[in-house]
């Protein structure tokens, strides 16, 4: 009674604005029910909204490596390019090939070169020059006088001063006559392993994929006059357009031979 009694008092001393203390507020689960429902619907659109930034940051981020290997790969194809002719006998033509999809040429890629420091007779196979220090067993080389030129494939890594060939040279040749390293190297559209469009790199044989997703891959030749030529013989400039992905970037690029 005496508890009670402090109770009312208490309440009574508060005012009637204030809540007497022994009653309780709560939450019937209907209104808990609908509240968890608010709150799913919220986290489902925050979890949508994640999603669709996170594929757009990878659509990004696929254009942005795409287009770096377009880059990276355009740079080692002019430079290689440019080289068209260095590897291939003096006063013959620049290009092997040269066709709209595909374009194959002689070059000196590493710039590999020495000279004879001793004579070498027709039935020699060993050649004694002047540096042959990071010639790569099969590579095929030239070695060309004053009027004449032969070739061969190397037998063995070259040595500081010697290069061993498969075959005799088959030809004289006087001391001070040039030797240089030929690639072939071809460009063309291709496949990767994974079955898509690729333009490949193809180097004495090896070829891998250069780049990839290609949607565009096209290959013009011009004359010393400017104007378009169907001959590998008369090719002076190569216009490479190339384009990847969607394809609505077309990258446009005209490389000079300078190896001819």
């Amino acid at each position: 009674m005496r508890t009670r009694k402090a109770k009312r008092s208490i309440t009574h001393r508060l005012g009637s604005s204030v809540w007497p203390l022994d009653d309780r507020a709560g939450i019937c689960l209907t209104e808990l029910m609908i509240a968890m429902a608010a709150g799913a619907v919220v986290l489902s659109a925050a979890v949508q909204t994640l999603t669709h930034f996170q594929q757009r940051l990878w659509t990004q981020h696929d254009a942005i490596a795409r287009h770096q290997d377009l880059r990276i790969g355009m740079e080692v194809m002019e430079a290689e390019l440019r080289l068209a002719g260095t590897g291939a006998l003096p006063f013959s033509q620049a290009l092997l090939k040269a066709e709209q999809q595909e374009v194959e040429f002689l070059a000196n890629l590493g710039g590999l070169a020495t000279t004879l420091t001793k004579q070498v007779s027709p039935s020699q196979s060993e050649l004694t020059v002047h540096d042959g220090s990071d010639w790569s067993k099969g590579k095929r080389v030239v070695v060309c006088g004053s009027d004449r030129c032969a070739e061969g494939r190397l037998a063995l890594d070259g040595q500081r001063h010697a290069l061993s060939l498969i075959d005799p040279i088959g030809q004289m040749f006087p001391t001070g006559s040039l030797v240089y390293v030929s690639n072939q190297v071809r460009y063309y559209l291709g496949k990767d392993r994974h079955g898509r469009s690729s333009l490949m790199r193809q180097v004495d044989g090896g070829a891998n994929s250069l780049i990839g997703d290609m949607a565009r891959f096209q290959l013009s030749y011009l004359g010393k006059d400017g104007k378009l030529t169907h001959d590998p013989a008369l090719v002076a400039r190569v216009r490479v357009e190339v384009a990847v992905g969607d394809g609505r970037r077309t990258m446009t690029s005209e490389v000079g031979l300078r190896g001819r």
